[in-house]
This record gives C-alpha cells, sequence and structure tokens, in this order.
C-alpha cells in the first residue's frame, strides 16, 4: 500500500508539474499585469490558455457598458479580423459538402455581368482568397487613404464608417475597376476585400447568410453560444465597449459586405473551444477540417511571416520542438488575439477593449513560453537572419552611423558599437547611395559573409567580416 501511494504521490505531482508549466507557471505575472493595467480601469482584458491539462482564464477590468461587470471570459468582444478563420473554415466545409471546389474561380459564383479582375488571363479561384494571394488589396483605395492620411494620422472613426457603408454593391463596383498587379497565387497579399468576397460567394454557393453559416456550422458544432453578430438582451449585458487610444468609446462594427472579414462578437471562453477543436483536444467533425487550415501556403511576407489559411505567425521566433500560428483582429477600439502551437497542442487567447496595452506580444509571449517579462509583453520575441546592426543616413554628410547593435547578433559578439560609422559595404562605397540600398547590401542568407570598412570618431579605419546568421530581437 505505500508502495502504491508513493506512485500515485509521483503521478500526482507530475501530473501537477505538466500542468504548471503552461496553465500555471506564469500565473502571478500574469495576473499582476492585469492588475498594473486594468485594475479599477474602465476597461480591461482577458486572457486564456488551454493545453491537454485543460484552460485557465486570467481577467481584469471593466466593461464600461453602463453596469458594475468586469471583463471575464463569459464578456462579450468583437473579435475584428480574427472572423477570417471563421470565412476559410466555412470554404472548407462547403467543399466537404460538395457545394463548391477550392480551385473554381470566384467568378463562378456571382451575379452575371460582375466582373472580377484576372491578371494575364488568370481568373481569382476560392483557394486563393483564402489563403489571401489573389492579389486583391488589403483595403479600397478610399479606406486606405484613411488609414495612411498625408497627416500620419490614421482616422480609425472614419474607417470603421467606411468600412460599416460598404455594400455588396460597392463591392462589385470595386472590382468591376480594380487591376490586379500580380498573378493569383504569386504571393501573400493581406486582403480585407478578398476575404469578404469569399464570404460572399460562400453565401450564394449555399444560398444561405453568412452568419447563419458561422452558427450552424461552426458555432453549434463546437458549443460556441456567444459568438455571433445579433446578439440577444442577456448578451449585451455582457458586451464590452471598445476606447481608442484617447480613451473615448468606440462605435461597434455595424458591417454589410465586409462582415466575413471582420465583424464576429465572440468570448475568450467561445475562443478557447475553437482553439481546443484546431489542437484536437475536443472531439469535433470539425477538426480534420481546421487541420487543413494550418498548411503553410507561403513565407515570404515580412511583416506576417509564414501564411497559411488565413493563420499566419507574424515573423515571431518558433522556439525548437514548436509550431506557431495565430490571428489579431480589431484595431479600432477593441483588439483580440488568438495563437496556438500545434507541435505541443497548447493555445492562448487575449481580449480587450481597448488600444493602449496591445495583446499580439503578450499572446505570443505566452505561446513561445518566453519569460513573461516588461520588454516580451511590449514586443514580441523573433527570429531574424542578419549582422543585427541598425543604421542612420545623414543627407547632408552621407555618413551612414550606427545607432543600434542587438546584443546577442554578430555585430555584439563582434563587440561593434554604436556612433561608428560605415564606409563601405562589401565592394560599395556607402556615400552615395540611400539608406534602402545600404540594408539591401547588408541582408542575405544566413552563413554568408558581409565586408564592413569602418571609421570610429577618432578617424582610425579597420576592416570587419561578419558571418550572417539568426539572432533574437523584439519587434
Amino acid at each position: 500500500m505505500r508502495s502504491l501511494s508513493f506512485l500515485i504521490f509521483i503521478l500526482t505531482t507530475c501530473s501537477l508539474s505538466a500542468q504548471s508549466e503552461f496553465l500555471h507557471g506564469n500565473a502571478d505575472r500574469i495576473e499582476a499585469f492585469l492588475q498594473q493595467h486594468f485594475n479599477d480601469s474602465k476597461y480591461g482584458m482577458v486572457i486564456g490558455l488551454v493545453d491537454e491539462h485543460g484552460t485557465r482564464f486570467f481577467s481584469s477590468g471593466s466593461l464600461d457598458n453602463g453596469t458594475e461587470k468586469l471583463v471575464n471570459e463569459h464578456t462579450i468582444f468583437e473579435m475584428g479580423s480574427v472572423t477570417k478563420v471563421f470565412t476559410s473554415l466555412l470554404l472548407l466545409d462547403a467543399i466537404q459538402r460538395g457545394e463548391v471546389n477550392l480551385d473554381d474561380p470566384v467568378e463562378d459564383y456571382l451575379p452575371e455581368g460582375v466582373a472580377v479582375p484576372t491578371y494575364r488571363g488568370i481568373k481569382i479561384t476560392l483557394l486563393n482568397l483564402a489563403v489571401q494571394d489573389s492579389g486583391l488589396p488589403w483595403n479600397t483605395p478610399q479606406q486606405a487613404a484613411l488609414l495612411k492620411p498625408e497627416s500620419g494620422q490614421p482616422d480609425l472613426k472614419a474607417f470603421k464608417e467606411s468600412a460599416a457603408s460598404f455594400t455588396v454593391e460597392n463591392l462589385y463596383e470595386f472590382l468591376s475597376t480594380y487591376e490586379l498587379q500580380q498573378e493569383p497565387g504569386a504571393r501573400f497579399q493581406y486582403s480585407n476585400i478578398g476575404m469578404a468576397l469569399l464570404g460572399h460567394a460562400i453565401e450564394r454557393a449555399t444560398g444561405i447568410d453568412y452568419e447563419k453559416l458561422v452558427i450552424d456550422r461552426i458555432c453549434r458544432p463546437l458549443g460556441m453560444t456567444d459568438t455571433r453578430f445579433t446578439l440577444s438582451a442577456e448578451q449585451k449585458v455582457r458586451l464590452a465597449y471598445g476606447h481608442m487610444v484617447d480613451e473615448t468609446k468606440a462605435e461597434f462594427w455595424k458591417l454589410q459586405a465586409m462582415q466575413p472579414a471582420g465583424g464576429l462578437l465572440t468570448t475568450a471562453d467561445d475562443l478557447m473551444k475553437l482553439l481546443s477543436a484546431n489542437l484536437g483536444l475536443s472531439k469535433t467533425p470539425l477538426t480534420p477540417l481546421m487541420k487543413q487550415t494550418h498548411v503553410i501556403h507561403h513565407d515570404e511576407s515580412t511583416q506576417f511571416g509564414r501564411t497559411a489559411m488565413p493563420w499566419f505567425d507574424n515573423g515571431v521566433y518558433n522556439p525548437p520542438g514548436s509550431n506557431l500560428l495565430g490571428h489579431a483582429g480589431g484595431g479600432a477600439g477593441t483588439v483580440a488575439f488568438t495563437a496556438f502551437d500545434t507541435a505541443n497542442r497548447r493555445g492562448v487567447v487575449v481580449l480587450t477593449n481597448q488600444m493602449k496595452v496591445y495583446p499580439n506580444p503578450v499572446g505570443w509571449t505566452l505561446i513561445q513560453e518566453m519569460p513573461f517579462t516588461r520588454s516580451n509583453t511590449s514586443y514580441a520575441v523573433r527570429q531574424v537572419v542578419g549582422v543585427g546592426i541598425g543604421f542612420r543616413k545623414d543627407k547632408l554628410t552621407g555618413e551612414l552611423r550606427i545607432i543600434r547593435v542587438y546584443p546577442q547578433s554578430p555585430a555584439g559578439k563582434a563587440g561593434l558599437s554604436v556612433d561608428a560609422i560605415v564606409t563601405r559595404i562589401d565592394d560599395t562605397s556607402v556615400e552615395k547611395i540611400d539608406l534602402l540600398e545600404c540594408m539591401r547590401l547588408m541582408s542575405g542568407d544566413a552563413d554568408t559573409p558581409v565586408r564592413l570598412r569602418m571609421r570610429d570618431d577618432e578617424g582610425i579605419e579597420k576592416n570587419v567580416k561578419l558571418i550572417r546568421r539568426p539572432f533574437l530581437t523584439r519587434s
């Protein structure tokens, strides 16, 4: 009996240890982080973790919806572009039902007379829309101008209004006038327009509106009772109001044609069920389809890193033995983030109704199992290939001065310091070339050399040879 009791004690201890590694290892730091930023605040944040041992939620702050309620895993938030995950999954479900084919041109599902742009005769397919390599832009030119105006300050309120007023007729009009700049399938280009078009095509192919498709084909099988566009009276009491950077309340999305690109509402609890199914932690007929959405289609995007359907890894560091994918959404009063590790079968959700403390680096840090420190929760840890030098080009003198050296990079290990001046990169003088060209000369594949001619403040010159290597940084 003593031996049996000892064995049970050992097994229990091992189980608790395994749980504590992901679900409990950062609990104190997460709670302190949330209290620091959201205690007694009119906005809040919810963090959810899931692995084979179960789920755990952390939260702090307010809904600011006229009640005294605090945010928790049942608080309803706008999820923004995480909606795209549902749209791509609906496509695979429609294929399984025999309603559409992956390689069908999207024009097959639009009214006669609606022109869809082509590139040298190559048509946009449903697959192109789902993996976002159709060649369609991120937003319409009018919407893009609101996000990147000449003043440099994005007008998010006006962008929301523009997106809300965008109808199916506007979508058809845009398609008839837009000219593709690349062949469909050539490379990744994040596209709200493309995902809206995909959702509309699925609606027309099935004869069912988008919200009903999401509820009947995804939410109901997964037990997700709070993910939808239209809320009941009880659900509205749990709805968190978003806040802009200046802390003013934000208007809710009221999208029309753009619904499939970013309009769904959800809770952390519902998104945990979605991630559990993606990871195979819960038994669901959707899991085989979800695994198809994890397949990487492109890896050339500087901003999004490896991209799937429509998951991506943002170019963050994938620790050895991991395979990370995620998706973020929001950006105008609320922000949502989801990520999971298919190799270690764990996931994270971060939902917030403010824009000062961004959830993306928080979520990536947790799923990477990096130290939950102030710097890591402000900037995601990335792995890049290079020598680890930041430059500034003086427009008057043409001098290329080092302004940053990453500590663990080849330049950092070689003892290079800031303020030194680089006069040549390999055989090219930097005096008459711009900063962009200098950076191009510095880039290259791992394990390849770059030669620098350098001058310090005392005028002493020397040659330095560095080998480009992978190193970790934050951005």
